[in-house]
């Protein structure tokens, strides 16, 4: 539609794309409306209130699109440079016992990586030096559990510790692996002294025949490793959240050291509906926060995982899409979660206190639309730690927080958080 205005005494109109002569005028406070290549009647004087307030609505819908126009997304998102995040600890400061670090993986399927990716696995640990790696996600059954430990410690002798949380409300769904370097004292001592923990199976705990026995291939062990470890002591390995609950997902383990505890956690997501968007918020995220405080009540603490939520709008690439805020992990009931457990758990997000405004840092990006590459993702894993911890005289020091974007093997990253113990 066209509005042709202040035509007086005029001679010419408008038809399709052509100027015409006509006969009859009009006065100016009448305008003409062309519809496709039809003329109507004259309008009135008070349409022109209308036609104004159409070409407002015009301008605004032009400095919209320009608004627009320039934020268009880049096809590759760009990553900020990082600062070096290490404090100046040397290897021979008297005041520093030694180092560290813990790293957590969604691994989106522990069965298929170990099959198919084995290295990227090998690769994370030569190239971190972790002493504790966990996996979230493993999605593996409790009759699973046998050989993927024996997999694992042939993959990774080093770490003499494994302990496996399964979901057993749902079949291959969730989960969480943790693997530790040195024995665990509680595990040791129920033992009897004999060798690292190990996975308690099912005919383990209600008996088999003699030849099933025979047939079971042994769980390798590396004694020499645990006998070579001198880092902090592993006490004790727990699964579930605080007085046990939430074990039936297997989705939290517990890991307590000498000077400090370690909480690793797959957070439930909320749903492509949203249908546990509540039970999240008012279940999951109240009792992990009662767990981080009993724990931390006692020692500092770290805590690490997938939490599946992006909290600052620098970790959600299309942060002005329509969607967002309809999204499991990117909900404002979410976000707002996260902010509520730090200041309640007193803890800080350890890669934006070394990093904060840094954008272009992701741990997930969907494989379905091919979204790695292009680096359009969201930052969903994390480790958080004690705020007394980033203190400069504190015992038990954060003083490094990595995203491993240059690890693949997942739709997920690696992240990892490294600490400086002190005598």
């Amino acid at each position: 539609m066209t509005w042709i205005s202040d035509i007086c005494c005029g001679r010419y109109f408008v038809w399709g794309n052509e100027v015409k002569l006509r006969t009859t005028c009009f006065c100016a406070e009448y305008s003409l409306i062309i519809v496709g290549f039809k003329m109507s009647s004259p309008l009135p004087k008070a349409t022109t209130k209308k036609k104004k307030e159409n070409e407002a609505n015009d301008i605004n819908t032009n400095k919209k699109q320009k608004k627009v126009a320039a934020a268009l997304i880049p096809e590759i998102i760009p990553r900020d440079a990082l600062e070096s995040a290490d404090e100046d600890f040397k290897d021979d400061d008297d005041e520093t016992k030694r180092r560290f670090t813990a790293v957590a993986f969604n691994v989106a399927g522990l069965r298929a990586l170990l099959k198919n990716k084995p290295e990227c696995l090998r690769k994370i640990a030569d190239e971190t030096k972790c002493d504790a790696m966990m996996f979230s996600e493993h999605k593996l059954n409790p009759e699973n559990v046998e050989e993927a430990t024996r997999q694992l410690k042939e993959l990774l002798p080093e770490f003499t510790t494994v302990k496996f949380a399964c979901s057993t409300a749902k079949k291959g769904y969730a989960g969480v692996c943790v693997l530790a370097k040195g024995e665990c004292e509680e595990a040791r001592k129920k033992e009897g002294g004999k060798s690292p923990m190990k996975q308690t199976s099912i005919k383990d705990m209600f008996g088999g025949g003699a030849s099933e026995k025979k047939k079971e291939a042994p769980i390798p062990t590396n004694d020499a490793a645990a006998r070579r470890y001198d880092g902090p002591k592993l006490l004790k390995v727990t699964e579930g959240l605080l007085d046990g609950k939430h074990l039936s997902e297997g989705r939290a383990i517990t890991l307590e050291y000498e000077s400090f505890n370690a909480l690793f956690t797959y957070v439930p997501n909320s749903g492509q509906k949203l249908d546990r968007l509540d039970w999240r918020i008012n279940t999951w995220e109240k009792e992990c926060r009662e767990h981080l405080n009993a724990l931390q009540a006692k020692k500092p603490t770290i805590y690490g995982g997938d939490l599946n939520v992006a909290h600052l709008d620098i970790d959600i690439y299309n942060v002005d899409a329509k969607h967002i805020p309809k999204s499991a992990g990117t909900t404002p009931e979410e976000r707002n979660a996260f902010g509520v457990m730090t200041r309640e758990c007193d803890m800080k997000d350890a890669f934006r206190y070394f990093h904060p405004g840094k954008s272009g840092w992701f741990t997930y990006w969907s494989q379905r639309v091919g979204n790695r590459p292009k680096n359009r993702g969201l930052r969903l894993d994390y480790f958080l730690a004690s705020s007394k911890m980033f203190a400069k005289d504190a015992h038990v020091k954060v003083v490094s927080s990595r995203i491993l974007t240059e690890m693949n093997g997942s739709d997920h990253c690696p992240v990892s958080i490294t600490l400086a113990l002190r005598e």
